[in-house]
């Protein structure tokens, strides 16, 4: 059952190496990372402009781990898993419904983003209290309509949590290796990333005139 839907204008979201070791501090324990070669994982890093939704527009950002998907009840099968380590939103009134509503980590205070689109490049800038936090950017390719069908995996106290959802809209993809990302040294993130990440993605995605649909949480 639907319990979240959320319309965006434009949003992102790339593939980077990262280190096993890091990866694997910052899961849980029951799950584990996605190995793209020996002792490299994903970090997944996704920005989402929203223009409508309960609280009305605002702007979010997440960095994950990817993990597998597992098989549930639901009808269709994941494509992947992510379970988010840092979640930001530029709303107070947004992060309190997402975060009882899904119990994502969110930061207690808000971000500042742009969404610069130039030619056919996205440019997504994020501050907390004035510092920069990340500078992300994707290339286009060859757009087309599309719904993916991801699981979010996310802890409450002790309870081991999923839900399914849906991300539709027009999308671009590539792995091309033409975006790039800029993470500065800000107290959030630096000790996370203590091994060497590549500053190009090798997937890109881009999405517009979309929207992401979350469904009901399932314990497991």
């Amino acid at each position: 059952m639907p319990v979240g839907s959320y319309a965006f204008r434009t949003g992102v979201s790339a593939f980077f190496e990262m280190a096993t070791e890091d990866a694997v501090a910052a899961l849980p324990r029951h799950l584990q990372p996605i190995e793209v070669r020996h002792q490299r994982s994903v970090l997944s890093v996704t920005a989402f402009l929203f223009d409508e939704s309960e609280v009305g527009p605002y702007t979010e950002l997440m960095l994950s781990v990817v993990v597998p998907p597992m098989v549930g009840s639901w009808l269709h099968h994941a494509k992947a898993g992510f379970y988010p380590f840092l979640a930001a939103t530029s709303s107070e009134e947004a992060r309190r419904r997402r975060e009882e509503r899904f119990h994502f980590p969110y930061l207690d205070e808000d971000i500042d983003a742009q969404f610069i689109e130039t030619g056919d490049r996205l440019t997504v800038r994020a501050w907390v209290g004035g510092d920069p936090l990340l500078d992300l950017s994707v290339t286009q390719y060859s757009w087309e309509s599309t719904t993916h069908v991801l699981q979010g995996f996310m802890m409450n106290g002790e309870e081991r949590l999923r839900t399914t959802l849906q991300i539709s809209g027009e999308y671009t993809m590539h792995e091309n290796e033409r975006g790039s990302i800029n993470l500065y040294p800000h107290p959030l993130i630096k000790d996370v990333f203590r091994n060497e990440m590549p500053s190009s993605p090798f997937r890109e995605h881009w999405f517009k005139n979309g929207r992401e649909v979350f469904h009901s949480l399932e314990a497991f």
